[in-house]
């Protein structure tokens, strides 16, 4: 017989002895606190039943004390089986309550954070990326076609070489020319030194040409041509350009005499430039001579010196207004004219 049994027969006896079929006040609060107990027992079995904490305030207790009775009335009922799983709630409970703790801490970490936003950033990434090509797909597919070429930037080159070297893209969808393809036979025109291929939206194909800046001519078996800035040797002089021609063994954009000689004439002031009808070398091959309209020579000094090449272009213009025809300014600080 339980402890709350005994007590209710107990009692049943003293209320027998003192006024059957009627309870006094001290009874009433004995059978208020047995039935308070006996709920707060099967509460306590149903949340051991179920491994949860106590969710509801009800279920809590009102007084310091009851916590203790709680549990003996626990203990009394359930035995060694309702203490187990008390203890094995309650530690799922501290384990539950522990794993929420270090989420809320790792949350709280600004390493988590970071990783957590590059995470994002490259889920947004991968998803625009994807869209894009989506898009451009479609465009390339069913998008309007190319109902112009433009040409920019031409001079010496004719247009019509440009859009023949282009190909016909009339018809074509704007998005799925190819512009690398066009570029590189636009770039194999002589003179082309580079293009670019845009696409200029809705249904135009812009090819923006850049020539090549003529320096110098080179007299070859096959007649004169026209050798750039870089030193290389593009195409067929047309026959009233007038430019210095380079009398060197070999002319090319990887020969160090050769960007030398372009350099020189580049540096040049054009009243000057205009002048020199060959630049060769001097004597031992380590020298440039330039020669000038009247006959008149320029001992421009050691070649591979370039770093004067600025100071001796630059007294070069004033020494030419003295009569003379050798003009030595190998050195820029000591300038000497001489007649032959």
């Amino acid at each position: 017989m339980s402890s709350d049994e005994q007590d209710t027969g107990d009692d049943r006896a003293r209320d027998g002895a003192r006024s059957p079929g009627r309870r006094d006040p001290e009874q009433e609060r004995r059978a208020a606190e047995r039935a308070r107990r006996i709920r707060e027992r099967r509460a306590a079995e149903r949340r051991a039943a179920a491994g949860s904490p106590a969710a509801d305030g009800h279920d809590q207790p009102d007084e310091p004390g009851e916590t203790g009775d709680r549990a003996a009335d626990t203990d009394e009922v359930a035995g060694p089986a309702g203490r187990g799983s008390g203890r094995g709630a309650a530690a799922a409970v501290r384990e539950r309550t522990a794993a929420r703790a270090a989420e809320r801490s790792r949350s709280r970490d600004p390493r988590y954070r970071r990783r957590r936003l590059v995470a994002l950033l490259a889920t947004a990434a991968v998803v625009l990326l994807g869209v894009s090509a989506a898009g451009w797909w479609a465009l390339g597919r069913y998008g309007p076609p190319v109902a112009t070429v433009r040409v920019d930037g031409t001079r010496q080159i004719p247009v019509r070489d440009v859009e023949d070297a282009a190909g016909d893209q009339t018809g074509v969808p704007l998005a799925a020319v190819d512009t690398d393809g066009v570029a590189a036979r636009v770039s194999a025109i002589p003179g082309v030194a580079a293009v670019e291929v845009d696409r200029s939206w809705p249904d135009t194909l812009v090819v923006a040409v850049t020539e090549r800046t003529p320096a110098a001519l080179l007299d070859t078996p096959d007649g004169p041509k026209l050798v750039d800035v870089t030193g290389f040797v593009y195409r067929d002089a047309p026959p009233d350009v007038r430019l210095p021609r380079l009398q060197l063994p070999r002319v090319a954009p990887d020969d160090p005499a050769t960007l030398a000689a372009v350099g020189v004439l580049q540096a040049l002031p054009a009243p000057v430039r205009d002048q020199v009808q060959t630049l060769s070398l001097g004597g031992g091959g380590s020298t440039f001579e330039l020669g000038l309209t009247e006959d008149r020579r320029v001992l421009w000094g050691p070649w591979p010196d370039t770093d004067r090449t600025a100071a001796r272009a630059r007294v070069l213009g004033p020494v030419l207004q003295r009569e003379g025809a050798v003009y030595d300014v190998s050195s820029p600080s000591l300038v000497t004219v001489r007649q032959r």
